[in-house]
């Protein structure tokens, strides 16, 4: 009977599995959109001017986040090597998303031996494929810009990973999985601030796999690590400018806001949802939401109801310690919050479930209702109309062939009545594709009457270039 339930464990990996992939390969013919023009513009005009690699590091322009790793330095790369190809840079972040859920797997294994946990290796597949597919929850799949998630939580997990095995390694093994650490942080921090607190979720998951005793090697390796943290918060103080006011951190009413996302974002709901729900689309939204959240949901509730037998006390506190100080200075920020945000507090909670779904016999039940909320998700960011969903990338690659085949020269102005919408181009995407200076291109509510040109773009998708000798050329309208 335990040979059935193992083979039919590692069928349903193997077809979890298989979902993740099938659900991102749509995301490889995504146009670049966003943030990603900035960030490619910045890379090219770098690479132009010949800087060395270490600039990217110690930026002489205070940048808003300090990314190197992950912004700045990966995407000079990916404009150096891969010639700003999307279809490329998409397939570098389906190798990194990979990665980063590998990581987890390792992170689950190292658990899985330190709890003595049944069929460890089993488990820990079954942990990164589910963080895999959790992971497809969230808009950045088809957002070039949001590999720093996939970094973070790539060497955030290895840094964890390299924590619980040195408990009980000896020689050598012990020696290299004490002095990863403090390098795997490194790299998390300079992937994405969210590595700050990695020091006190050592501690916390030292609590749930119940490592209390801790060694000399084990002290330094953590003051290290400590160390390595505080060097990022001089440097970084050092090195960025004051951030946007939807970045400061405050305490109020956005508290009790962003612990009302957070709970949304662990369920599955998508935050494009929540955004259609304030922008008057209610009905679509809350389907989206359910189709989306009561799937996981459910397969929580049955997975953990199954398995609440199998953990202690102290790792059901672990699990919620680790989840909320992983997203703890979120839920102070003033405006902003994202499902991305919660890359690094679902990890351990996705292992557990893994570990809850893996002794239940109900495991292909969980993992049907697992793909199907993933699916909803981000099939929904595919085919619903919305200021943040792929239709508007969309959008705007037919904006930018369009504008690409017109004479369009410096200044340009741009008309914009709906700021979401013209997200999808911005300022970044417009000099990058016409081969404009970006300080020639001016945003305004109407045409000035004196601009040569203007690119006048409605409410409704549809784009008119205007030209104050010739009569305004035909535009186009997109979804």
């Amino acid at each position: 009977m335990l040979d059935a339930r193992r083979s039919a464990l590692r069928i349903g990996i193997a077809l979890l599995g298989a979902s993740v992939l099938l659900m991102w390969l749509p995301a490889l013919r995504t146009p670049f959109w966003g943030d990603d023009y900035l960030y490619i513009y910045g890379a090219h005009a770098t690479n132009a001017s010949s800087a060395p690699w270490w600039s990217d590091f110690v930026p002489t322009v205070p940048p808003r986040f300090w990314r190197p790793l992950s912004q700045e330095g990966y995407w000079r790369l990916i404009d150096g090597a891969l010639h700003d190809s999307p279809l490329a840079t998409h397939m570098v972040s389906l190798a990194l998303h990979l990665l980063a859920s590998a990581s987890v797997f390792l992170f689950a294994l190292a658990i899985g031996r330190a709890c003595k946990w049944n069929a460890p290796r089993l488990t820990a597949a079954l942990a990164g494929v589910i963080y895999a597919g959790l992971g497809m929850h969230m808009l950045p799949v088809h957002w070039a810009a949001a590999v720093n998630n996939s970094l973070l939580t790539l060497f955030t997990a290895l840094c964890l990973a390299a924590w619980v095995e040195a408990a009980s390694a000896e020689g050598l093994r012990r020696v290299l999985w004490l002095a990863s650490m403090p390098l795997s942080l490194a790299l998390a921090l300079l992937s994405k601030e969210s590595a700050a607190l990695t020091v006190v979720l050592m501690v916390v998951v030292r609590l749930f796999t119940g490592q209390l005793r801790v060694r000399a090697g084990e002290v330094v390796a953590l003051l290290a690590c400590a160390g390595v943290t505080g060097i990022w918060l001089v440097l970084r103080a050092h090195f960025t400018t004051q951030a946007d006011p939807a970045y400061a951190l405050t305490l109020g009413s956005n508290v009790v806001r962003n612990m009302v996302a957070f709970a949304g974002w662990m369920a599955g709901v998508p935050r494009e949802a929540v955004r259609m729900a304030v922008a008057g689309d209610r009905w679509r939204a809350l389907a989206w939401m359910v189709l989306t959240a009561l799937p996981l949901l459910a397969a929580s509730a049955i997975a953990c109801w199954q398995g609440r037998s199998l953990l202690r006390a102290r790792q059901w506190l672990a699990i919620v310690l680790f989840a909320g100080i992983a997203y703890g200075p979120y839920f102070l920020l003033a405006w902003n919050s994202y499902p991305y945000y919660a890359a690094i507090a679902a990890i351990l909670p996705a292992i557990v479930l893994a570990h809850c779904s893996a002794a239940s016999p109900r495991v292909t039940i969980i993992l049907a209702l697992l793909a199907l909320s993933s699916w909803s998700a981000v099939e929904g960011t595919r085919q619903l109309d919305h200021p943040g969903l792929i239709g508007r990338a969309r959008w705007g690659e037919r904006l930018l062939e369009d504008l690409a085949r017109r004479n369009v020269e410096p200044p340009l102005w741009v008309a914009v009545r709906d700021d979401h919408r013209f997200y999808a181009v911005g300022q970044y995407g417009l000099a990058w594709r016409l081969q404009l200076p970006v300080d020639s291109i001016h945003l305004a509510r109407q045409c000035p009457a004196t601009a040569r040109q203007c690119l006048r773009i409605d409410e409704d998708g549809t784009w008119h270039l205007e030209a104050s000798a010739s009569p305004p050329a035909p535009g186009g309208k997109g979804r």
